[in-house]
């Protein structure tokens, strides 16, 4: 039986303020419906064409739109296993379809390895406890990106007013940023509130 490395990846949604992923793949898979169908779907290739998985490796982009360099950490971890293990990498390649998610930097990386290399294209999958559709979740998901961003100044005006009213209050601006958090009042990016940030928005404002 052929080993082979599994390799997941995802980009964050600021907007859904998913912006971290746990190395664990099982918790990884918990956290993003993208990681959990390349993982399913992988374990399904191995398993139906004899491969042995000796590893599975997540990895979340920096930014919400883009492949950057970052990913090359997690290349370099899944090359080193390969090669001690006599490996093949299996990854779910998006972009034979309409260019869903095409990461660039991996490609190339991909193409200059000269390592075995399996391309699993994204057929929707279906389980009995569990479905997804690649076609749906990514038009879906860039139907509510485009509202995320026309909608930046609706955020910025509520979050200005709200950072208002709690300095009136006297409380500093850690402890608004915490506030807003615990509200759930988004920044404009959809990241977190921190003082620093909350401090340079405030600041714009004025």
């Amino acid at each position: 039986m052929e080993n082979a490395v599994g390799f997941y990846w995802t980009l964050p949604v600021t907007w859904a303020q998913f912006v971290e992923l746990p190395r664990d793949v099982e918790a990884a898979a918990s956290a993003s419906k993208t990681i959990r169908y390349q993982m399913e779907l992988i374990r399904r290739y191995a398993k139906e064409h004899g491969f042995n998985l000796i590893h599975e490796e997540v990895f979340l982009e920096i930014q919400p739109d883009r492949g950057s360099i970052h990913i090359q950490s997690a290349l370099d971890s899944i090359e080193r296993i390969c090669r001690t293990g006599d490996a093949t990498i299996l990854v779910v390649d998006f972009s034979v379809v309409q260019n869903w998610r095409r990461h660039g930097y991996m490609d190339e990386w991909f193409e200059n390895t000269h390592m075995p290399i399996v391309r699993i294209p994204p057929d929707p999958l279906r389980t009995t406890e569990w479905s997804f559709d690649p076609g749906q979740h990514f038009g879906d998901w860039r139907q509510r990106h485009s509202y995320w961003m026309s909608s930046k100044h609706e955020r910025e005006v509520f979050a200005l007013r709200r950072s208002l009213e709690l300095q009136k209050t006297g409380l500093s601006v850690n402890a608004i940023a915490e506030q807003l958090n615990m509200e759930k009042t988004p920044s404009p990016t959809g990241k977190p509130w921190r003082e620093s940030n909350l401090r340079t928005f405030l600041k714009r404002q004025e």
